[in-house]
């Protein structure tokens, strides 16, 4: 823990300021496995645990649900600023977002780094070079997905960091796709060297995050085929027929988790209202709640509700322990069903809708619904876009991610993000909306940064 505690403080803002006054990270961490494994286990632990608005699952988590048309603040009302889409560059939030995450792009480029000079065994610096590849990538998935064009920052040289301009979209893709392909083929394709746990990158996890982005990326064989290649694992991975225990540690849905370095969950932690308070801290917007299908048992497990002034407010209670109780839930960073839906995307859009619908109805079975009636591309668009909404409410940014990306229902021209949120926020809402400023502390650090659009 000493040498994660190191590296928090040391690896500030990566394109405002240079790496770390030392060269412990390229120098002796990568002499002794031991270390070199501590700066694996701090990189990990870099990308998981710390607080919200300097983090990313919790924190992408939260933005991301209040931005889109999933919940709101009640007793957290100084989040507001993501409900109402009024974000500025000033605002802590977005700073620490940002921040945060190109620290640990720049400890992943440092591990990488310091991999390639090391003594250690071939074996072991392939897959520990292909772990930080994996984290590289997801940092970047969420940079992309949150700002925009941003900086591919690969290398710790300060002067390149410090001065890089953004690089279009689809350059930063191409480097998620690489870092992916690169671990994909280096990472474990068991959990024996893990110990049975779920907690570091397998090939799996690469497999998972790289059908993800080819879904993005409108590149619907790969990502049927490499969705497949993770789903035809049952030995490894399957849906947990209890609801209740889909978000536990080392339950066989996940695919990969983060450990929480507190003895609860950071998520419940922001979601759940503690026994002693009167009031909600988030509720779920009508929108959400009333999409639920009747019988739909997601509701029942995932669903928590506070009563206040003769009022149920409902929650998202995905995640419930709050103290006291160990390590007993992680956080799932990639989860089975999302591979299911992945692929009923993909096969959708090539004309495949028999198989498109079966893999639909492998997420409806397990939440106790008929199978689904849609049969053509519209209906089936619509069908996979309700069940992402269920079955990832909450979790990980999916819906609002699925708004940006998505083609209008009624005018095809515009977003999903322009027809949902227009209706529901009104005047609140515009299309640049879409994207969250680029940080004013960046920008005055880094003269070739530009802002987004919208903002000023």
């Amino acid at each position: 823990m000493l040498l994660t505690g190191w590296m928090m403080s040391s690896c500030k803002k990566l394109i405002e300021i240079g790496p770390p006054k030392d060269q412990l990270m390229s120098n002796s961490v990568f002499l002794d496995s031991t270390t070199a494994e501590a700066a694996m286990i701090g990189l990990y632990a870099n990308v998981a645990n710390p607080n919200p608005g300097n983090d990313m699952g919790t924190s992408i988590t939260m933005f991301n649900c209040l931005s889109a048309d999933e919940a709101y603040g009640y007793s957290m009302n100084y989040y507001d600023d993501f409900t109402n889409n009024s974000l500025t560059p000033m605002i802590y939030y977005v700073d620490g977002l940002w921040s945060t995450t190109y620290k640990n792009v720049y400890i992943a480029n440092s591990v990488i780094t310091g991999l390639a000079g090391s003594p250690l065994s071939e074996a072991y610096k392939q897959r520990a070079t292909g772990e930080a590849k994996f984290l590289r990538a997801l940092c970047y998935f969420y940079l992309v997905n949150e700002y925009g064009a941003v900086p591919v920052v690969t290398a710790t040289d300060v002067h390149i960091t410090t001065s890089q301009a953004r690089d279009n979209v689809d350059a930063v893709y191409d480097q998620i796709e690489k870092d992916l392909t690169d671990a994909q083929k280096v990472l474990p394709a068991t959990l024996d060297i893990y110990g049975g746990k779920r907690i570091r990158a397998t090939t799996w996890a690469a497999d998972a995050l790289l059908a993800r982005v080819y879904l993005y990326r409108g590149k619907w064989q790969l990502a049927e085929s490499t969705a497949t290649a993770v789903i035809n694992n049952p030995g490894l991975f399957s849906m947990n027929d209890s609801l209740n225990q889909v978000f536990l540690a080392n339950n066989k849905e996940g695919i990969l988790q983060f450990v929480n370095s507190i003895t609860s969950s950071w998520i419940a932690n922001s979601f759940v209202p503690s026994a002693l308070s009167t009031t909600p801290k988030f509720v779920l917007k009508d929108g959400l709640y009333n999409d639920f299908e009747p019988g739909d048992k997601r509701k029942i497990s995932w669903v928590g509700f506070k009563s206040y002034g003769g009022i149920d407010y409902p929650y998202p209670a995905k995640y419930r322990y709050m103290a006291g109780v160990g390590a007993v839930e992680y956080n799932q960073v990639l989860r089975l069903p999302e591979q299911f839906l992945i692929r009923a995307e993909a096969r959708t859009q090539q004309s495949n809708y028999i198989q498109a619908a079966a893999d639909i109805n492998m997420v409806r079975l397990r939440a106790g619904l008929p199978n689904t009636k849609a049969a053509d591309k519209p209906t089936l668009m619509a069908a996979i876009e309700h069940e992402r909404r269920i079955e990832f409410f909450c979790e990980w940014g999916s819906r609002w991610l699925d708004l940006k990306r998505l083609p209008g229902i009624n005018n095809p021209s515009t977003s999903r993000a322009d027809e949902v949120l227009s209706q529901l926020k009104g005047s609140q809402w515009q299309s640049t909306d879409v994207l969250y400023p680029i940080p004013q502390s960046a920008i005055n650090s880094n003269v070739n940064l530009t802002q987004n659009k919208g903002y000023f």
